[in-house]
């Protein structure tokens, strides 16, 4: 089951074990997870809905969402991010 990390603003929207739950398998891509994760936790969903987010596999930052993940992927979700 890939391992799922929420980064920044991400991070107190998702409730406990949604880091390591198994998606159904008709969740194939890196949308369709983003899609079924904002299903799982609705305030999350919300954030993700209402602010850019990237997403990064195995700590690569993923522009293409209609990419296939893999089992042993780690999947992180981040939130714009500012600073200095």
């Amino acid at each position: 089951m890939p391992r799922l990390v929420f980064l920044g603003k991400f991070r107190p929207l998702a409730p406990p074990g949604l880091d390591r739950v198994e998606p159904p398998s008709t969740v194939t891509t890196l949308n369709d997870l983003k899609l079924w994760v904002g299903g799982e936790a609705p305030a999350l969903g919300a954030a993700l809905a209402d602010m850019p987010c990237k997403l990064a596999v195995n700590q690569q930052i993923v522009h293409d969402l209609s990419r296939h993940f893999h089992p042993d992927d780690e999947i992180a979700f981040m939130p714009p991010m500012s600073g200095g």
